[in-house]
């Protein structure tokens, strides 16, 4: 059984497993699809440590995210041109 917790993608709260997740998933959770043949996408998340410092980490294509209660993450899409 998996537990649901809440992550903030692009100011938004999800609900959604704690689980790893493919950098194309969360892509999904953020925009609602993928298509990286006219869209070229960043990703950061934000999260505390245990100190209470935030600590940033960045994303990228074959990258899996996982999943933690009150994570923060931004999704950003540019068209290619």
């Amino acid at each position: 059984m998996s537990s649901q917790i809440t992550v903030i993608i692009n100011g938004q709260p999800k609900e959604v497993e704690k689980r790893s997740y493919s950098f194309q998933e969360v892509v999904e959770l953020a925009f609602g699809s993928y298509d990286d043949s006219q869209k070229s996408y960043t990703m950061i998340s934000t999260k505390k440590n245990d100190d209470g410092d935030k600590h940033k980490i960045s994303y990228s294509l074959g990258d899996q995210i996982n999943m933690q209660d009150g994570m923060r993450i931004n999704v950003d899409s540019t068209n290619r041109s």
